[in-house]
């Protein structure tokens, strides 16, 4: 009888375990805001395009983009053979995507995107450390 509440409490020390794990990587692919990383699902009018190097070389296609203040879609090709994975930071925001995969195309959208200056980070492990970061400058 003992060692069956042993196997109970186990089991139970596991699933609580599991579950603060769980909710410690909860932001991993979305920045704690659910799997969508803060990004809208709507495609707007405004597109700015970014391309992963097609090369695998740990860059974005550009150093600097631009686009205006507002409602904003990210049209982020990855031509390259290596996953990757959309970061945008400035003043105020915090937008991740999920890792995505080699040879597509994802759009991530942002609502009412202020004007300022903001970071565009592949935060796939390694790859912002090897300098794939580029600004985005919204008037």
């Amino acid at each position: 009888m003992g060692s069956r509440w042993w196997q109970r409490g186990a089991v139970c020390a596991l699933a609580i375990l599991l579950g603060v794990v769980l909710a410690a990587c909860g932001g991993a692919g979305g920045g704690g805001r659910g799997g969508d990383g803060g990004f809208s699902s709507e495609v707007v009018a405004q597109q700015v395009e970014i391309a992963a190097d097609p090369s695998g070389a740990l860059r974005w296609d550009r150093a600097t983009y631009e686009a205006t203040a507002g409602d904003i879609s990210f049209v982020v090709k990855n031509p390259s053979p290596i996953a990757h994975q959309f970061t945008l930071e400035g003043p105020g925001v915090n937008r991740r995507s999920k890792n995505f995969g080699a040879n597509t195309t994802n759009t991530f959208t942002v609502k009412a995107l202020p004007a300022g200056e903001y970071r565009i980070i592949c935060d796939y492990p390694g790859h912002k450390a090897a300098g794939m970061v580029a600004t985005l400058v919204v008037r």
